[in-house]
Parts: C-alpha cells; sequence; structure tokens
C-alpha cells in the first residue's frame, strides 16, 4: 500500500468511526478522541465490550471493516475484543478482521447509518430487467407505497456484496417506475458509501442472492435491524425432489434468515401454513422465529389486458384448451399431456396449447412428442416465448385453461384465467384450492390421472358446466394491486421502533 493509500485509508477509518460514534460512545469521551483515530477507536471497541449489546459489536465491526460481518465473523471480532489487553485492544480487533474478512473489504469506504427508517432491500429489480414472477410484485407495490407517501429508503448491493448502497437514477426507476424510465438501461452503480442499517426495519420483498443470505441473517440475530420479508413458498425444500439441487442449497442458506427474522407476509394461506410449520420448529433451536401472516397476492389483470381478451372471445376454430406455466416437473405438463392424448384417441376435437418456458433441457423432449403427435393429427402445440397481448389473446379465445401443478405458493395462471371469465381445471389442494373456492373452477387430484382426464372431458364437453363457471368467474372481485400493497404495508410498518 502506497503512502497516499494509507493516508487514504486512514481518512476513511476516522470518518467510518465518527459515524457510529455517536451511536456507541458517551458525549463527553468521544469528544475527547476527536480527530485521534486511533483513540476513537480504542473509545468505541471499549463501549461496545463494555456495553455487551450484540447490535453495538456488529455496528463497530462495520466500521472497523467497511463490510457487513456474517456471524462466525461478528462471533470472532468479539471474542478477540474480550481477550484483548487493553494495549492490544485495536491491533487484536483488526487482527480478527483481516483473518476471517479478507474479501469484500474496501479500505476506503465511507458509511452512512439509516437510523429509524423502513428500509427496502431491491437488489435483483434494481439491477436487472427480467420481469416475472416477484418482480412484478416488487414493481407493482413499492411505486404505490411511494404514491401513497410512505417513507421508505431503497437499497441495493455492493457489487462485492460488502454491504448496502444507495440505487442509482436508473436502478431507482426499474423500481418505482417500470414501463416508464425503468427500462432495459445500463449505468454505473456507485458503490463508495454503505448504508448501514440501525434500529431499522429491512423489508426483503425479494429472495436475496446467496452471499447475502449470510450477512442479512448476521443483522438481524445482533438486532441491528429487524426484517420483515415476503414469504413467496417453499418449495425448493418441500418439493426438492422438483427443483435443482442448487436451488435448495441456496433456500437452505435463505431459511437462515427466515428464522432471525420479524415477520413473514405470506401470499397465501397455503404458504403461511408452510412457514408456520418452519417455525414450529425452531423451538428446538430455542429460537422463536417470526410472527407468519397472510397477506393473499393481488390479481390485478390490467384493463387493456381484459379488453384484448374480451375481443379475441369466440374467435377459435377449435375448442381451446390452454396450459400455462413455466415448463418443470410440479408443473404436471406430462400428465395434462396425458389425458389430451387419450381425449385425442376418444376422437375429441380441440387445441391444446401450453405456455411457459424454462430450460431447454427441461423441454426438449417435450416439444419433440408435441411433434410427433402433430405428425399424427392431433392440435397440439407449445410456445416458450409469447408478448403480453398475444398471451392475453389466447387465453380470452379459450374454452378453460389447465393448471394441475403438483405445488404452488399461488397460483396466479388460475388467479389471472378467472379475472379473465375463463374456468379453470386445477389442483384440489393448497394454493389452488384457496382460488378455486372463489367459484369458476373444476378441482381434480393432480396425481390422478383419470381425474384429470374427467375433468377435461367435462369442461370440454358439458356446455352447461362451462356456462356456469364462466359465470362464476366473471363475479369473482380480486384483490387489486393497491389493496394489496396497503394490507402489506400496515404489516411491514406494524410496531415499528421509533
Amino acid at each position: 500500500m502506497t503512502g497516499a493509500d494509507a493516508s487514504a485509508s486512514h481518512r476513511a477509518l476516522l470518518d467510518r468511526l465518527n459515524e457510529v460514534a455517536p451511536e456507541l460512545v458517551a458525549d463527553a469521551r468521544r469528544q475527547s478522541a476527536v480527530g485521534d483515530v486511533a483513540l476513537l477507536a480504542r473509545e468505541v471497541l471499549t463501549a461496545v465490550r463494555d456495553g455487551g449489546e450484540l447490535a453495538g459489536y456488529w455496528l463497530a465491526y462495520v466500521a472497523f471493516a467497511a463490510a457487513f460481518p456474517t456471524e462466525p465473523q461478528l462471533d470472532g471480532f468479539r471474542r478477540a475484543i474480550h481477550l484483548a489487553s487493553e494495549s492490544d485492544l485495536v491491533t487484536d480487533a483488526l487482527a480478527s478482521i483481516e483473518i476471517a474478512h479478507r474479501t469484500h473489504r474496501r479500505s476506503t469506504r465511507t458509511i452512512r447509518i439509516l437510523r429509524d427508517e423502513i428500509l427496502v432491500d431491491v437488489g435483483f429489480s434494481a439491477t436487472h430487467v427480467h420481469n416475472t414472477g416477484i418482480q412484478r410484485v416488487v414493481r407493482s407495490v413499492l411505486p404505490r407505497w411511494s404514491a401513497a407517501g410512505h417513507p421508505f429508503t431503497l437499497l441495493a448491493w455492493t457489487a462485492d456484496d460488502a454491504g448496502y448502497r444507495e440505487p442509482n437514477g436508473v436502478e431507482q426507476a426499474r423500481v418505482l417506475s417500470w414501463g416508464a424510465d425503468g427500462g432495459a438501461h445500463t449505468a454505473d452503480s456507485p458503490d463508495d458509501a454503505l448504508l448501514v442499517p440501525w434500529r431499522s426495519r429491512i423489508f426483503l420483498p425479494e429472495v436475496p442472492q446467496y452471499e447475502q443470505c449470510r450477512l442479512l441473517a448476521c443483522v438481524a440475530a445482533s438486532g441491528a435491524a429487524d426484517i420483515d420479508l415476503i414469504g413467496y413458498d417453499v418449495i425448493p425444500i418441500t418439493s426438492a425432489d422438483t427443483v435443482m439441487a442448487a436451488e435448495s442449497e441456496r433456500f437452505a442458506i435463505y431459511l437462515d434468515v427466515v428464522k432471525r427474522s420479524r415477520a413473514v407476509h405470506a401470499i397465501s394461506d397455503t404458504v403461511r401454513d408452510e412457514f408456520a410449520g418452519f417455525v414450529g420448529a425452531l423451538s428446538a433451536q430455542g429460537l422463536p422465529g417470526p410472527v407468519v401472516n397472510g397477506v393473499s397476492l393481488a390479481v390485478d389483470v390490467p384493463a387493456a389486458a381484459r379488453a384484448v381478451a374480451a375481443a379475441s372471445v369466440g374467435t377459435a376454430e377449435l375448442p381451446t384448451m390452454v396450459c400455462l406455466g413455466s415448463h418443470e416437473p410440479r408443473k404436471n405438463q406430462e400428465a395434462v399431456l396425458f389425458a389430451a392424448e387419450r381425449l385425442h384417441r376418444e376422437g375429441r376435437r380441440f387445441r391444446l396449447v401450453f405456455v411457459g418456458g424454462g430450460s431447454r433441457r427441461a423441454y426438449a423432449g417435450f416439444d419433440r412428442r408435441l411433434a410427433l403427435l402433430r405428425s399424427r393429427g392431433m392440435n397440439v402445440e407449445s410456445a416458450r416465448r409469447m408478448g403480453d397481448d398475444e398471451l392475453w389473446a389466447l387465453i380470452g379465445s379459450s374454452r378453460f385453461s389447465v393448471f394441475v401443478s403438483l405445488h404452488e405458493g399461488f397460483g396466479l395462471p388460475v388467479a389471472e384465467s378467472l379475472a379473465l371469465g375463463i374456468p379453470v381445471l386445477t389442483s384440489s389442494h393448497g394454493s389452488m384450492h384457496e382460488i378455486a373456492g372463489h367459484g369458476g373452477c373444476v378441482e381434480v387430484d393432480p396425481r390422478d390421472d383419470e381425474a384429470i382426464l374427467d375433468g377435461m372431458r367435462a369442461l370440454l364437453t358439458d356446455d352447461a358446466l362451462h356456462e356456469r363457471l364462466a359465470s362464476e368467474a366473471a363475479a369473482i372481485a380480486p384483490r387489486t394491486w393497491d389493496d394489496y400493497a396497503r394490507l402489506l404495508w400496515d404489516g411491514v410498518s406494524e410496531g415499528r421502533r421509533r
């Protein structure tokens, strides 16, 4: 390190210590150490050691390391401080950081404490233009919070995952004004200053990345800030046989954040019960776990989509069945195709369209089978990519949609089809059963091929049944994004510490 670099690091450390000292050190002792980095460092470490509060150790670590710690790193720092003699206090504390935290450190970084705020982690949505599933939730809820005047601060992650930073203007637009200024732009992301949550509430509307989970678990465990999150599902654990092993591993690390959090706001009663089951197991670790609330997700099909779908009613040459959802084992497309092939062999005339992406490896064999069936006269196809208007038109022209998934957190294809007045064949359990309870659906056991066949046949041939279900679907008043955003804010801001 050059002399200039050492001087810059020295100044940055002093700045960081000055930022945390008002939270940790008594006024008189702090004033006596003004401008003296060695003396101020000693006062900070002495204060956290004497105070004994884990949150204080966490904040001191951030000041010295210019990075958030994991729990093992924080434990090592705390123990080094307790073992150190008075003369070696600063040296030993710094040595413990150097030993445990050789990565993710930029010694010239500054920090800024965010105290008593609601902080929203939008690390993925701010830095990516992907816009399905979770990102749609983020980009639907947060603009409504902003329009309602709710006080919150957006956070992103530094490129090296050292901690939080402020999103730049383009990144904020990706979250708060998607479709206007939030499109596929790129921009540099400044990360020379860490934003440090302190006595605040962090809200996680997304599932954090692997390395971030370990840091967030430490934030919550230390008491530096509490954490609320949206619970989407626990499929990577409870249906691990249907996902890639890496996804299950990542989710297991995420559960370390969940168990340290204050509250989980689940998107359905089914998901609420799943997270509650996990929380119930935490007593074996001596942990209380979070409160788990059910806040059912919005189903707010845009007016333009309704218009496109309505204009497409009655335009299909053949009765059309549409099977929506990404191509993966738990979506159960194989069972749907099996039932459809049997209907075709019965002489039924229809068109079946599978809509949804996925990995090429997952659907390549399936699409080859579709090609073979087409060569034998069956009207079946797949659409791996489809624009919004084309999708809404297809659903609107369909006689019914099929979504007999084995496991879902919510089941958005069911809810969106019903919102467009289209009957649905769906699963008789979990979140899909919740949605079907409002009407418009035939429910079947998704593991029973005969039940799926019978349900598809009934919806294809029984006009009275179809008419009744279509009327039920049209009468459903779905929860809007305004409703969901309001209920979610009420939950996240509840009991916020001042």
